[in-house]
């Protein structure tokens, strides 16, 4: 049961807080009491030290005004204890140590029964000041002690000696005054000083708490808004957002991060959602001819020759679809598998060329020619960074498009551009018609199609440049076209420079 409730308040912010809240309450206010405990313990102490030196100054100046008569050393005592409540004083000779007069019988105690630290009263000011006397403790230090008297009581003792005067012919003598006070008073502040304590404790506890969950809830009333949006997405209703403007500044950032997921979100669904419609509706296409194909033959006998010309038919339909599927794996590889990316520096030249290499008997049965130039400053290498591969199957769909756009008798030039830092740029232009400024920002999505009237042709897939951008994301670079009418249609691909080790 205690692991299951330790659990639930991991997973409980407002309990974490709360209770947080609670804790520093219940620490800040038990500091609080310790200090004040020892603050009221110190001066309570100094206060009773205080009492014991002004009456031992008390007892001094009465003894020098009655002659030193010792004879009045019962007045004394009984005007001491009457002057200050609690208070106890027992006069010893110290010589024969015994007893001259005692408030109490439990106070009548041998000599060597006391603390041997005593005050000598000739350092006790003539007046009685408390400045004066505060000033005396500070330079003598602790001049009282704790006492167990015979009676079992925990009093604060003084030890006092009083020089007297000597008779003729005698010798001088001096009196030892024990005054013993009985700290109740303090025991009983602190006693009520530690309850009212504990009954802080308790209420601030409680104050505390309940304090510490209405703070929480405020607080967490954002974080909850982030559950309660997320429950309402749904592909009907993607475009979801948190509002900014009542978000506390501690979670601006995750609440704009919450909201660019549902931008991507969003995005990624729609392309998906047109992906879909977009690969149905390129594969409705062959698989209705292959089928109406096959339906007219099988309607009724047919010759040797007539089911040969079907099959070749059905051959190229067959070819598109395997074009259309493989070129969706790619993607899907492409987009998936970002460890495959083996870049290295490959040269212009020899990329270029074996470009050409692959297209050349095809642009010469449509009467078209295949340049190569190669462009870099003096000193710079004539190379790109680049997975040679994927690099090949860049250049080869944009030559493929070039030619199927190429009017015959034109030039298609592939372009080859070094930059000094590393970074290089490929270019492959045509004398095509211009491409519209509509066609432009689409023209590398996938199943697009600039010539509405190629819809449903056999000759692509619709994902040639769609395959090229995603080599150059995979690449860090882009891909981007201009045309215009009476100019060169130019694909661009801009490769960056290596990322430094």
């Amino acid at each position: 049961m205690l692991r299951r409730g330790l659990a639930a308040l991991q997973r409980s912010m407002t309990a974490q807080i709360s209770l947080s809240i609670a804790l520093v309450s219940v620490l800040i206010i038990t500091i609080f009491g310790t200090l004040i405990d020892q603050f009221l313990t110190h001066e309570l102490r100094e206060e009773n030290e205080l009492i014991l030196i002004a009456n031992l100054a008390f007892i001094r100046d009465d003894l020098a005004a009655g002659g030193y008569d010792l004879a009045q050393a019962p007045h004394l005592v009984d005007r001491i204890e009457r002057r200050v409540h609690r208070l106890h004083a027992a006069i010893l000779l110290d010589v024969p140590g015994r007893t001259l007069i005692a408030s109490s019988p439990n106070y009548a105690v041998p000599a060597t029964a006391l603390p041997q630290q005593v005050l000598a009263t000739e350092l006790l000011p003539a007046q009685a000041a408390v400045a004066e006397f505060e000033g005396l403790r500070d330079r003598l230090g602790a001049l009282t002690s704790i006492w167990i008297a015979p009676n079992g009581n925990h009093d604060r003792l003084l030890l006092g000696r009083i020089a007297l005067p000597a008779p003729d012919a005698q010798p001088a003598g001096s009196l030892l005054v024990a005054l013993a006070i009985e700290p109740m008073q303090t025991r009983e502040l602190r006693v009520r000083d530690r309850r009212d304590l504990l009954i802080a404790l308790a209420a601030a506890a409680a104050l505390a708490s309940l304090l510490g969950v209405w703070v929480a809830r405020r607080i967490v009333v954002s974080a909850r808004r982030l559950g309660i949006a997320a429950s309402r997405i749904g592909a009907q209703a993607l475009d979801e957002r948190l509002l900014l403007d009542d978000t506390p500044t501690e979670l601006l950032e995750s609440t704009v991060a919450f909201n660019h997921m549902l931008d991507r979100l969003q995005n990624a669904f729609e392309r998906l959602s047109a992906f879909s419609s977009d690969l149905a509706h390129d594969l409705r296409t062959p698989i209705s001819t292959l089928l109406g194909e096959a339906q007219v033959v099988l309607s009724r006998p047919r010759s040797a020759e007539e089911y040969r010309a079907v099959l070749e038919s059905a051959v190229e339909e067959y070819e598109r679809l395997s074009r259309t599927i493989a070129n969706m794996l790619f993607l899907a590889h492409v987009d998936n598998d970002r460890a495959a990316l083996s870049a290295r520096w490959i040269e212009l030249e020899t990329a270029l060329a074996r470009v050409i290499g692959y297209f050349e008997l095809l642009a010469e049965e449509r009467g078209v020619v295949l340049q190569m130039a190669l462009r870099a400053e003096p000193g710079v290498e004539r190379r790109v960074w680049a997975d040679e591969t994927m690099l090949i199957r860049a250049l080869s769909n944009l030559v493929s498009n070039a030619l199927r756009y190429a009017p015959g008798g034109s030039c298609i030039e592939l372009l080859g551009a070094a930059g000094p830092g590393g970074d290089c740029t490929l270019e492959v232009s045509n004398e095509g018609p211009a491409i519209a400024a509509q066609h432009k920002a689409r023209i590398f999505e996938r199943f697009y199609r600039a010539d509405p009237a190629r819809q449903d042709s056999a000759s692509g897939s619709g994902l040639g440049l769609a395959i090229v951008r995603s080599i150059m994301e995979l690449h860090r670079g882009t891909a981007a076209v201009r045309s215009a009418t009476g100019e060169r249609t130019v694909f661009s691909l801009n490769f960056p420079a290596p990322p430094v080790a």
